[in-house]
């Protein structure tokens, strides 16, 4: 073979792309001996995530070889993470169990930061009231769910009108602010008569920030927060 035959075949050689194998990694989503659908489950540091289907399954694809943690995580469930090593080619399979988050410390609330976050990591104390209250207590309206939380109280100030307010820190329901969605859709006057306006069923959960919150909520905030 002549020089020139060899160095086109050695440019032919160099010039083909080189592939690196890569892997999926599935599994599946228990709690309890049933599945967890729509679970997030995340390789963290990377940008590889996916979502559980109706069977609690899921399946990442052209993963490259290495060392991760992948961590998956459900509402109403304490998040799980493991190690997982994948080599070049071999496929993964890698299931889950996790357990109920009987305390609900692993949720997420936004009225204490205006910001998501975890509410262990809140810097106020936030309360929640989710909809097994409302469904316990049989509660309609907001305000009947109220007289639930700790340090509120929802009480009768007319006998003629008989309309009700909440009090918090002992002031009076104007010095409330009543958020929907984080944005102060009704008046200083919703802690009076809005309460009793929304249906339980149309709320998911419910956050109490108790003191005042007059920075992030404007000047009704001074008795605390109802979002």
């Amino acid at each position: 073979m002549s020089r020139n035959n060899i160095f086109i075949w050695a440019l032919i050689v160099l010039s083909q792309p080189v592939f690196a194998q890569t892997s999926n990694v599935t599994g599946k989503i228990i709690s309890h001996g049933e599945t967890v659908p729509f679970a997030n489950v995340i390789l963290t540091g990377t940008q590889f995530g996916t979502s559980a289907d109706v069977n609690g399954a899921f399946v990442l694809t052209n993963v490259p070889a290495g060392k991760y943690q992948l961590q998956t995580s459900a509402v109403g469930y304490i998040p799980a993470r493991d190690s997982v090593s994948i080599r070049e080619g071999e496929d993964v399979i890698i299931d889950f169990e996790l357990k109920e988050d009987v305390l609900s410390l692993s949720q997420v609330v936004v009225s204490g930061s205006r910001n998501q976050i975890e509410q262990y990591n809140s810097p106020v104390i936030v309360s929640t009231i989710g909809t097994r209250t409302f469904e316990a207590t049989q509660s309609l309206n907001i305000a009947e769910g109220l007289s639930f939380s700790p340090g509120l109280r929802v009480e009768n100030n007319c006998q003629n009108c008989g309309f009700t307010q909440l009090r918090m820190n002992g002031l009076d329901g104007p010095y409330s602010q009543i958020l929907i969605n984080s944005r102060p859709v009704f008046s200083a006057l919703a802690g009076v008569y809005g309460l009793e306006m929304l249906p339980s069923t149309m709320v998911d959960r419910v956050e109490v920030v108790r003191g005042g919150g007059s920075v992030l909520y404007g000047g009704n905030a001074i008795a605390g927060t109802v979002n």
